[in-house]
């Protein structure tokens, strides 16, 4: 996997019934490796328990990352957006249905805005758009977290389904998002040419094979 891949993935197709089932699996890898805890710890060291801030998640889905900084931020203030209505249906409120490229909140809106597993369905001029509109809406801090393009996460799901009994959907996708994930190198060239790289901190995180990156607010 020497170059990104970007496939069409077969959730935005999918019955109401199989999009449910496969956005539960997210959530349970989001929590299982570690990745949910991961963007907490990121949190708690810039925030504390009774802190209030505005959080927005983009592409949040079922919203498992909102209820999870909700359960321990009991002060923050999150937002839900996802371009499709449907995904938001067990979100926590408020949610938004609308465009990640033209986010409907004013200049620094929110001190956070997130996004996990979003980035690698766009090409890397998306990729910069997207992260400029989202560096647009924030005052203080955004967080992005995807996936390492690497040969272990790619097998990931197929090897472990008769463990965990990932959804096919689940399977079929997770590898195509693999396909579509990134090296270090290609992120830190996407923020460089946004100027963004000398305010960023790119981390590598085991077991979800995901980068973390966090890109202060500056000037």
């Amino acid at each position: 996997m020497q170059q990104r891949t970007i496939e069409p993935e077969m959730m935005d197709s999918a019955s109401d019934a199989d999009l449910a089932l496969n956005l539960k699996d997210i959530a349970r890898i989001n929590l299982w490796t570690g990745a949910r805890g991961r963007l907490l710890r990121e949190l708690g060291q810039r925030f504390n328990k009774t802190e209030t801030f505005r959080f927005l998640d983009v592409g949040a889905a079922s919203g498992d990352i909102a209820n999870a900084i909700q359960k321990n931020f009991p002060q923050a203030a999150t937002i839900c957006l996802d371009l499709q209505h449907r995904n938001l249906t067990e979100a926590p409120k408020p949610s938004v249905q609308a465009d990640a490229f033209r986010l409907p909140f004013p200049d620094g809106a929110f001190e956070v805005v997130h996004c996990s597993l979003f980035l690698h369905h766009f090409t890397t001029e998306q990729a910069a758009e997207l992260i400029a509109e989202m560096r647009r809406v924030s005052s203080r801090l955004v967080l992005i977290q995807d996936l390492h393009r690497h040969w272990l996460s790619y097998y990931f799901l197929p090897a472990t389904q008769w463990c965990f009994r990932w959804h096919q959907l689940t399977v079929s996708d997770g590898m195509k998002s693999v396909q579509a994930g990134w090296t270090r190198h290609e992120l830190e060239e996407v923020l460089e040419g946004l100027d963004l790289l000398r305010f960023s901190a790119v981390r590598w995180h085991f077991p979800s094979f995901r980068f973390f990156i966090a890109i202060f607010r500056k000037g």
